[in-house]
């Protein structure tokens, strides 16, 4: 995948550090709003506030709020642009590498699955890095940047912050290690079944004349089955990860106000200005905030979890074409030398299949003027 992330151009890299500082400023907008949600809640604790205290903050959560997506659609559009360009690239490289393919390099990966390398794998890199730049990069900066603000609040909630964020590495780490083996085989699924499809739609004459049709039925089923069912056991897996992140939210809110129910019920009552509860309560309010802000973070890494392995294999297959050379060569000589115009000479040509055992073609010498042709009888004669 790495290899593949070379072939970004200077003018992407400039838009991935555009997209870079828009994401800093959405995540910085989006924990603002907490800190105004802190000050809305001991406004209303408070004795004397009027409303218009209450509309002023109101009026900075709303533009944080605004500023965030004003933010993320900008990212957004850099992001594309990155992936289309990165995927413009690839296909040129693709194209340009199979056209000077000789039938071995065809044969040894099968027309079917240079179609899916070209197609099926490039789009898969194109989407795990429109996701990926978007969510790989906003998902840590947002769980670091709110856990440093909430680190100090009061040990018991960063515990069960804590074990809330252990309990989904665990959940995301066994998933994951269960998906990774079938992320590997359905991209040669997918070769299989548009080898079957492509077959029976080219030999349908053949198919027909021969009636064939249920044995290419029956074919097609098998490929399509295997498929079918990779794919379902990948993707019932990856459903299971968004009950775990709703129930880890929802153990979370839960879990900070019991506790915070029993820090505050300890606290001192105080003065109303200045009452130890009243900023407790405002700080449970907040950490809840920050917490769900963490939980968020670790649902978008999950959906890169999701989308990368398969990404990744894709990206493998992608490098195989572009590194596989040709194995026919260009000769050194540009032909401005030659006398004569419109002739074909060989010498002592020899030709055998790549996995053949012996010659077809042995000792052939000819020499055909324009206008001419050659037949040849057996595997020698002229």
């Amino acid at each position: 995948m790495f290899k593949i992330l070379k072939k970004i151009t200077g003018k992407e890299l400039r838009y991935v550090g555009i997209s870079l500082i828009f994401i800093v400023i959405q995540v910085y907008l989006d924990l603002k709003l907490p800190d105004y949600m802190s000050k809305v809640t001991k406004l209303i604790q408070e004795k004397g506030t009027t409303v218009s205290q209450i509309f002023d903050e109101g009026r900075w959560m709303v533009l944080c709020a605004f500023g965030s997506l004003v933010a993320a659609v900008i990212v957004g559009f850099f992001a594309a642009k990155v992936a289309a360009g990165l995927s413009r690239t690839l296909h040129h490289d693709v194209y340009h590498q199979v056209s000077e393919y000789s039938m071995a390099e065809i044969n040894q990966f099968s027309t079917a699955s240079l179609i899916t390398r070209s197609t099926n794998d490039i789009t898969q890199v194109q989407m795990i890095v429109a996701m990926g730049l978007q969510l790989s990069i906003k998902a840590p900066i947002t769980a670091v940047w709110a856990i440093m603000k909430i680190a100090n609040k009061s040990w018991e909630w960063t515990t069960a912050l804590g074990a809330a964020v252990l309990f989904l590495l665990v959940m995301i780490s066994i998933i994951v290690t269960l998906a990774m083996p079938r992320f590997k085989i359905i991209q040669k699924l997918t070769d299989k079944l548009n080898s079957v499809t492509r077959e029976n739609l080219t030999g349908i004459r053949v198919v027909r004349a021969y009636n064939a049709q249920k044995y290419q039925t029956d074919k097609f089923e098998k490929a399509n089955d295997d498929i079918t069912s990779t794919n379902l056991f990948i993707q019932r897996a990856m459903a299971f990860m968004m009950p775990m992140m709703s129930l880890v939210s929802s153990g979370l809110s839960v879990a900070v106000y019991l506790i915070g129910a029993t820090i505050i019920k300890a606290a001192s009552v105080g003065t109303p200005a200045n009452s130890p509860r009243i900023n407790l309560f405002s700080d449970m309010v907040v950490f809840t905030s920050y917490g769900m802000q963490v939980v968020m973070a670790f649902m978008m890494l999950t959906m890169i979890f999701i989308m990368f392995p398969r990404a990744n294999v894709s990206a493998g297959r992608i490098n195989e074409v572009i590194d596989t050379a040709s194995s026919i060569k260009n000769g050194t000589k540009d032909g401005s030398a030659a006398k004569e115009v419109g002739t074909v000479e060989f010498k002592n040509v020899y030709f055998q299949y790549a996995d053949a055992s012996e010659h077809v073609l042995e000792g052939v010498s000819f020499k055909a003027n324009k206008g001419e042709t050659v037949a040849f009888i057996g595997s020698t004669g002229s």
